[in-house]
């Protein structure tokens, strides 16, 4: 049976990887903060189990080594992130270093943990990133700039695990309905509002579901992909399309 570890995986995105990879027969590592939901998850998806942690910190994730390199590891999908918006007039350092250590830094210390699990199973890196990494919109420079830093390491992984056979690739969904977004299932009229504007803006109709990221990133970690490497693939309903 082949492993995958999710970061994030307690809900949206991550929840939805998680589950398709259960369904199909994979065990299942489950890594957040949310112990309650995690836990739930457990029960509802075989062949899985989690680990709690705290990605904004370097000695949390450090901690995590020997749970995370017991048996093979397949397949390490870097998920977990935040979403904040925040104009320049109001941008603090402080927004800067949590989006730096959540987005980007705490993928790259998983990933340098997994890295000889990686090597023997001759397995994948997949990470979550954004279209805003490509084309940034206003108020949205921290996510948007470290998301464009994911892409960019996710393509020197890329080429540095080549020769080992690991191939690393990036999806870059456009706007998901996820609880990162407040206005996403939100009963009030200003957030009704604001939805349905934005499900007009899609060449496709729709915002996505995050089921439509799990099947690509179900998809990248099979051995139907093992040509697919250094990609950033785009999931976004045609969005970036639109000028």
């Amino acid at each position: 049976m082949k492993k995958v570890i999710v970061t994030g995986a307690s809900s949206g995105i991550g929840q939805a990887i998680a589950t398709r990879f259960s369904q199909n027969q994979w065990a299942v590592l489950m890594i957040a903060r949310n112990e309650e939901k995690l836990a739930a998850l457990k029960k509802a998806l075989p062949n899985s189990d989690y680990l709690i942690c705290d990605l904004t910190e370097p000695t949390a994730i450090t901690d995590l080594a020997d749970s995370l390199n017991k048996g093979p590891v397949d397949a390490l999908i870097n998920n977990a992130g935040i979403y904040t918006s925040q104009s320049v007039d109001d941008d603090e350092d402080s927004t800067w270093d949590q989006h730096y250590q959540t987005n980007l830094m705490s993928a790259v210390r998983l990933t340098r943990i997994c890295w000889p699990k990686l090597k023997v199973s001759q397995g994948c890196v997949l990470n979550i990133s954004s279209t805003l990494g490509i084309r940034p919109i206003p108020n949205t420079a921290a996510y948007s700039a470290l998301k464009a830093a994911m892409n960019n390491w996710t393509q020197s992984l890329a080429l540095e695990g080549a020769p080992l056979g690991i191939r690393s690739n990036a999806l870059c969904p456009g706007l998901v309905d996820t609880p990162i977004h407040s206005f996403v299932n939100s009963d009030s009229p200003e957030d009704k509002e604001i939805y349905q504007t934005v499900q007009s803006l899609q060449p496709l109709g729709r915002t996505g579901k995050p089921e439509d990221i799990a099947t690509m990133a179900y998809h990248l970690c099979q051995d139907e992909a093992r040509w697919i490497t250094g990609t950033l693939l785009n999931i976004d309903g045609g969005i970036l399309l639109k000028s």
